[in-house]
């Protein structure tokens, strides 16, 4: 999905896509393939230009993280051992998640949220591990305040600055802007092949 049809879903369907579409980002295996993190950026630029209120936003977006990762790790309580038999997580995934829940425990639920490929199966692995469920409770509320804070903001503050080059440069210029920054981005990739 392109971002200019993510932007029209926000603003027609508005907090209930942005739920969806954050509860679908920290579910295990739907974090795949849908651009939560995305929308939830989306949906903060939104919110700087008055189309959502940020307070609502951030409430919504806390929520939907939360009862996300809490789905994935009951998913993991009750039907761990078949995902396992049956092998429907694959090692290379179940693997480096497992040893980065063992090494870190209750905290790794926190930071896994900020990193996407963990993201997608710690709250899984923790069911599956069956981690003390206060711990889990707890570190995931934690984990998708902070989360949902860094992304919506990320996305209020891009719109503050967006806004801000738009005035001085119109719209030209930011499109060589972005030209000039994604030339720099390009030839930085290729001198260090």
């Amino acid at each position: 999905m392109e971002i200019s049809e993510l932007t029209v879903y926000i603003q027609k369907y508005g907090l209930l896509f942005v739920f969806i579409f954050t509860f679908l980002e920290t579910v295990v295996f739907a974090s795949l393939i849908v651009p939560g993190e995305t929308v939830v950026v989306l949906a903060g630029i939104m919110a700087q230009k008055g189309y959502l209120k940020i307070e609502s936003l951030l409430i919504v977006v806390i929520v939907a993280a939360f009862l996300g990762y809490l789905t994935s790790y009951f998913i993991g309580t009750f039907f761990g051992d078949l995902i396992i038999k049956k092998r429907l997580l694959k090692d290379k995934y179940y693997k480096p998640t497992q040893f980065f829940f063992e090494r870190y425990g209750g905290i790794s639920v926190l930071f896994s949220r900020f990193l996407s490929l963990l993201r997608s199966f710690t709250a899984l692995v923790a069911g599956i591990s069956k981690m003390n469920f206060a711990v889990f409770v707890t570190f995931d509320a934690i984990g998708a305040v902070l989360w949902s804070f860094f992304y919506v903001y990320l996305g209020y503050f891009l719109g503050l600055q967006f806004q801000e080059v738009e005035k001085y440069f119109g719209i030209v210029g930011i499109i060589m802007l972005v030209g000039g920054i994604l030339i720099l981005y390009l030839f930085y990739k290729y001198k260090r092949r």
